[in-house]
């Protein structure tokens, strides 16, 4: 009679696979985070400038809805990426600089949600500015410095 050896279940090859991947893809994975990440983040930088300039009263409403969506979709293309990616790595030991910077950019943009929602509710003007802009760039940087330090090393 043979002892099998025991298979690791298809989750943790999954898992090892996702975090073995080549440099080449993650070099790609971080040019279009970055790209992402300057699209829609420039919009979120110019309703930050001149957002109020647009419009009257409702200008913070509205353009905290915009910019919110906007941050809302490089959290989900960006951010939410590097921290699955980190997370699962710290669940094997191992902090790394991209959840850590995630980490703050999702919690700058949380911010800015409840800052709207207070501005929502309150309905009056508003001196508090939202931070989505803050949010945007900390990806903005951290994908562009990343994509171009992988590339550099491959």
């Amino acid at each position: 009679m043979k002892l099998e050896q025991p298979q690791s279940p298809p989750a943790a090859a999954a898992v090892k696979q996702l975090l073995s991947r080549p440099a080449g893809e993650r070099v790609r994975e971080f040019k279009y985070r970055f790209a992402q990440s300057l699209v829609f983040g420039l919009p979120v930088l110019a309703l930050h400038w001149f957002g109020l300039a647009l419009g009257g009263p409702e200008a913070p409403r509205w353009t905290g809805l915009f910019q919110a969506l906007l941050a809302g979709w490089i959290m989900y293309v960006a951010a939410a990426g590097l921290i699955s990616e980190g997370a699962l790595l710290l669940l094997r030991g191992r902090l790394t600089a991209d959840l850590l910077v995630a980490g703050v950019a999702a919690t700058v943009y949380m911010v800015g949600i409840a800052v709207w929602a207070l501005l929502l509710w309150s309905g009056g003007p508003s001196r508090i500015s939202m931070p989505f802009h803050y949010s945007v760039l900390i990806l903005i940087v951290w994908c562009g410095v990343r994509w171009a330090w992988l590339a550099r090393a491959t």
